[in-house]
């Protein structure tokens, strides 16, 4: 994985090697949590074939519960604590050299995962409907144009784009 430095965006073709990547990288997470582990998601645009994404996997993993020591061994595995980005998501990033993130790990508790269910949803929205997966990828293209140096507000402009993708799935999502 060649990672993105830190701040910054940059875009690549699809590259099957990450859902390999996503294979070693759930079961490292299993190696470390365990029996506390009630789910691990590959999500984010790498894990939709056939769009650009920023080369770093993201990972959603619900967790039975987070306690200091999800916290402990995160860090013992190379894990910067990040803060809890949402309320319930508490968001993990692996770095390589130079600050480049190669990896965000998105840790939910069990009894708070809705965030995580809107993740799954837009995934398998986008992977089940190919004209919405081009019009992101176009979206994502115009919004690097935009802001390759400011990830932050590359990310605040698929806001809308993710909304519509939620209420579409809502209506549509079945278990």
């Amino acid at each position: 994985m060649l990672g993105v430095p830190k701040y910054k965006v940059i875009l690549e073709k699809h590259n099957e090697k990450w859902a390999e990547e996503f294979e070693k990288t759930k079961q490292t997470l299993i190696n470390i949590h365990g029996d506390n582990i009630v789910d691990i998601q590959h999500i984010g645009s790498t894990a939709i074939k056939g769009i650009v994404a920023k080369p770093m996997l993201d990972i959603a993993v619900v967790l039975k519960t987070i306690t200091k020591s999800v916290f402990n061994a995160m860090k013992e595995n190379r894990y910067e604590y990040y803060g809890e980005v949402i309320t319930g998501k508490h968001l993990f990033i692996l770095r390589g050299e130079g600050e480049v993130s190669l990896q965000h790990i998105h840790c939910y508790e069990e009894k708070n995962c809705e965030q995580f269910a809107d993740q799954i949803k837009f995934r398998d929205f986008i992977r089940s409907h190919s004209e919405f997966a081009k019009e992101y990828e176009l979206l994502k293209q115009e919004l690097y144009k935009m802001y390759s140096d400011d990830r932050e507000k590359y990310t605040e402009g698929k806001r809308a784009f993710f909304d519509k993708i939620k209420q579409l799935a809502d209506k549509n999502y079945t278990k």
